[in-house]
């Protein structure tokens, strides 16, 4: 338990934030959904690994438009019928400790809106470096 709850309840605050769909919590929902589950790989189906890195790497690429993209053609696919898995690089295993989590994010519990982007782009980066060869990105 950590100081401001679980860190299940946290992300259930952060949720909440995501589906009012404001600025700045909203646009970045598929984002911080993929650096949760990619840290509390034990709450989703294994097979989402895949794509959650997917979101991940988008959003360190090619920013929010790149993200928005995966998920515009996502939801097309599954209005059709025909969601696949992406044909994306496979999730790296982790290979080192978390450096920003969740809690971090929510800064006291309450998920400020100052400062927001700039943790968001944080937690990726974590993400990213727990998944690394090197502890350095």
């Amino acid at each position: 338990m950590g100081r401001f709850g679980s860190c299940e309840d946290l992300f259930h605050v952060l949720l909440a934030l995501d589906h009012q769909r404001l600025a700045p919590w909203g646009p970045l929902h598929g984002v911080n959904v993929a650096c949760y589950y990619l840290q509390h790989p034990s709450t989703v189906p294994t097979n989402t690994a895949d794509g959650q890195w997917t979101m991940i790497e988008a959003y360190s690429t090619g920013g929010l438009e790149a993200v928005n993209q995966i998920q515009r053609r996502r939801v097309a696919q599954n209005r059709r019928g025909l969601f696949k898995p992406d044909d994306a690089t496979r999730a790296p295993a982790r290979m080192h400790p978390p450096r920003f989590t969740i809690e971090d994010l929510s800064v006291d519990g309450s998920f400020p809106a100052r400062g927001y982007a700039a943790r968001m782009n944080t937690w990726v980066s974590s993400v990213l470096s727990e998944r690394s060869r090197s502890s350095l990105i």
